[in-house]
């Protein structure tokens, strides 16, 4: 009866630890921006000017995802469908969403329509301080969105 009542005990010891610990850990739903961010995650910021010589394996932690400064992700070389996972984000200052020009002089925009479906998330991002998209279709009235945070649209 008290074996019984150990092994109890400690599986439910192990299940609150692991609960934990996957609680810990970022999940991305959308594959590209975790690519995006294995890509390009160097010290406080996810540029897609600066590139790792490797990107990250592993377990991305949500806590290293909270001390980013600045986000920036170009959407011609990330085919992200879906900005949900900019919710990491928590303290960026400046989330930059760009779709850069194959060559100087192309105005052309991102065909998916849908990516920017949830730039709702990005007003729970407390610091924002800046907000820059560029040739990308955005449905809605951003700048009325966020009337506290600089918005440059192009």
């Amino acid at each position: 009866m008290m074996k019984k009542r150990r092994i109890q005990i400690v599986i439910v010891v192990m299940s609150v630890i692991c609960i934990y610990i996957m609680n810990q850990i970022a999940f991305f739903k959308d594959r590209e921006f975790e690519r995006a961010v294995r890509d390009t995650l160097i010290a406080y910021r996810v540029s897609m000017v600066d590139r790792r010589e490797k990107a990250l394996d592993g377990i991305i932690w949500k806590k290293d995802l909270e001390r980013v400064q600045f986000v920036s992700i170009n959407f011609r070389e990330y085919k992200v469908k879906n900005i949900v996972d900019i919710k990491y984000f928590k303290n960026t200052k400046t989330v930059w969403f760009s779709y850069i020009s194959a060559y100087d002089g192309d105005k052309s925009i991102y065909e998916d329509e849908h990516a920017l479906d949830n730039i709702y998330i990005i007003k729970k991002l407390r610091y924002l301080e800046n907000l820059h998209l560029y040739h990308l279709e955005i449905n809605e009235d951003i700048e009325d969105m966020f009337p506290n945070v600089n918005v440059s649209i192009e």
